[in-house]
C-alpha cells in the first residue's frame, strides 16, 4: 500500500498562502450547518491541495469501465444490470450534497449501462437537469474524464468556494464504483491489473484524508465520514486482494452506498 504520510510533511513544507474570501456555499437553507470555505485554515487548506494533487496524478477511477478491457458476450448483454442507481431517485433531491454526490453516481452507471447496450438518454438527461439545479460552471460532462480534467474541476471548485463538494462528488463516485465492481466481480475484476487495484485504493484512502480534514467545517461531511468508516480496511495492492476484500466487505458497501443520497 502506498504511503500517505508524504502528504502533510509537503504541505508543511509549502509556503501558506492565504484562502481569501470564498463565495459561501449553501443549500437552500436545508443544511443544518452552512459550509464556508473561507473559514478552513491555511494549513489544512494546503493539505487539500496535496492530495488533490495526488488525487489527480491518477486516471479517474471509472475509467475501469471505458477502458476497452470489458467485453460481454451477447447472451452477457441480454441480461441487463438490476443494481444500478434507480435514476428516478435523483429527481427530487434536495441537498447540493446530495446532487453531486448523484452526480458521481449517475456518470460511473452511465459507463456500466453502455457496456450492456443501454440506451443512456435517461442517464444524460438526469445529468443535466441536476447540472443546472446546481448552477456550477465547473460541472461540464464528459463522455470520459481525464486526470487533467479533474485537476482543473478541483481548481474551479476551490474557486467557486465549493471544495467540498468536489469531495464529495468524488466519494460518490468511489463508493459506487466500488459497488458496482462488487456486484459482478468476475466479469469486472479482469480489467484490473495489480496497479489498478492499488490506484483504486489508493484514490479511497486520498478521499479519506480529504474528507477527515474537512468534518470540522461540513456537517455532511462528518455524516460521509461515518457512512464510509467501514471501508478502511480496503487496502488491496493486487488484483487477488481486492477480489478477497470485495467478497468480504460486499455488505458494508452496499450500506455505503445505500446511505449516499439519504
Amino acid at each position: 500500500m502506498k504511503k500517505f504520510s508524504f502528504i502533510v510533511a509537503a504541505a508543511a513544507a509549502l509556503v501558506f498562502a492565504s484562502c481569501g474570501n470564498k463565495t459561501q456555499a449553501t443549500d437552500e437553507s436545508t443544511d443544518t450547518i452552512s459550509f464556508e470555505q473561507a473559514q478552513i485554515e491555511e494549513k489544512i487548506m494546503v493539505e487539500l491541495d496535496s492530495i488533490a494533487d495526488e488525487w489527480g496524478k491518477l486516471k479517474p477511477v471509472e475509467g475501469v469501465m471505458t477502458n476497452g478491457k470489458i467485453t460481454l458476450s451477447d447472451e452477457e448483454i441480454k441480461a441487463k444490470p438490476e443494481y444500478l442507481l434507480d435514476i428516478a431517485e435523483t429527481q427530487d433531491l434536495s441537498l447540493l450534497s446530495q446532487k453531486y454526490r448523484a452526480l458521481g453516481m449517475l456518470v460511473v452507471d452511465m459507463n456500466v449501462a453502455k457496456l450492456y447496450n443501454m440506451d443512456v438518454e435517461a442517464y444524460k438527461a438526469a445529468i443535466s437537469k441536476i447540472a443546472t439545479d446546481v448552477n456550477d460552471p465547473a460541472v461540464n460532462y464528459k463522455d470520459e474524464s481525464t486526470a487533467e480534467d479533474v485537476k482543473a474541476m478541483y481548481v474551479a471548485e476551490k474557486e467557486n468556494g465549493r471544495i467540498n463538494l468536489f469531495w464529495e462528488q468524488a466519494a460518490a463516485v468511489v463508493v459506487e464504483q466500488l459497488y458496482v465492481i462488487s456486484q459482478n466481480t468476475e466479469k469486472f475484476l479482469p480489467a484490473f491489473d495489480d496497479e489498478s487495484a492499488s490506484n483504486l485504493t489508493y484514490h479511497i484512502a486520498l478521499v479519506k484524508l480529504a474528507l477527515d480534514d474537512l468534518a470540522t467545517y461540513d456537517n455532511n461531511i462528518k455524516g460521509l465520514v461515518e457512512v464510509l468508516a467501514p471501508l478502511n480496511e480496503l487496502n488491496a495492492i493486487s488484483v487477488d486482494q481486492l477480489k478477497e476484500q470485495l467478497e468480504k466487505m460486499k455488505p458494508q458497501i452496499e450500506t455505503a452506498r445505500a446511505s449516499l443520497l439519504k
